[in-house]
């Protein structure tokens, strides 16, 4: 049986894949907090954010500089309305073109069938090197 936290994660993963930004933000409180670590005066789509405003502005900045390749979850785990997301992805970063293949973990907390805050673990330093167009010093994971 799935729980409403993790309903409500699968429902915002679809409307993410769809792009349509209304949808997407359809699944957040109006209080949210939105967290993706790294500068964004480097990762323009990175740092702290509130609101459906603040995830507008970082999704649009997300959808204007990278290209998804690949994405795969792994199983959504739930605890007392937390819902932690694993799983890996390939993207390429414009302008510079390369192509960065890494795992991350999102968490969501969910409220009343809402996401109340969203926080990204993930390599923010080869994002933000892959999104520069800087060589990695490390194998990817």
């Amino acid at each position: 049986m799935t729980s409403e936290a993790i309903a409500t994660v699968e429902a915002y993963f679809e409307a993410f894949g769809t792009r349509d930004m209304e949808r997407i933000l359809s699944h957040f409180t109006p209080g949210v907090t939105w967290t993706i670590p790294g500068d964004p005066a480097l990762t323009p789509w990175a740092g702290n954010r509130t609101g459906p405003e603040g995830v507008r502005q970082s999704l649009a900045a997300f959808f204007a500089a990278v290209e998804p390749l690949t994405f795969e979850l792994g199983t959504l785990v739930e605890t007392d309305g937390r819902v932690l997301a694993p799983g890996r992805y390939a993207s390429r970063f414009h302008p510079s073109g390369q192509v960065l293949e890494s795992e991350m973990i999102l968490r969501f907390t969910v409220a009343d069938g809402l996401i109340t805050d969203y926080r990204v673990f993930e390599d923010s330093l080869g994002i933000t090197r892959t999104h520069l167009g800087e060589p990695l010093t490390t194998t990817p994971a």
